[in-house]
């Protein structure tokens, strides 16, 4: 009648997909503070997003605390906000044409 739950510690990965590997070791995560630039830089694309759990491999309480790390350093200066795409200059461009 019911199903049986089969919960296990492993993550669930597609046979396609290998685990990520972590870029920091929790330590560093746990003792992390908004002053870290250099390792709030990993978690950064090239234009200042904060890059997704499943690319750095770390968890989601990780991920909050990263997260909310890089938001006080945006608000201090220390890291840069999401900085604009290049359609937004080819955008413009097109009005000046006519």
């Amino acid at each position: 009648m019911g199903k049986s739950n089969n919960r296990s510690s492993k993550p669930k990965l597609s046979k396609y997909e290998a685990p990520k590997q972590r870029r920091v070791s929790k330590e560093q995560i746990q003792n992390a503070t908004y002053k870290d630039v250099k390792l709030l830089e990993k978690f950064l694309s090239d234009r200042g997003k904060i890059r997704s759990s499943l690319i750095t491999g770390i968890t989601k309480q990780e991920q909050a605390k990263i997260a909310r790390l890089v938001k006080i350093g945006r608000e201090l200066a220390l890291l840069p906000y999401v900085t604009t795409s290049s359609y937004k200059q080819s955008y413009n461009r097109r009005w000046k044409l006519f």
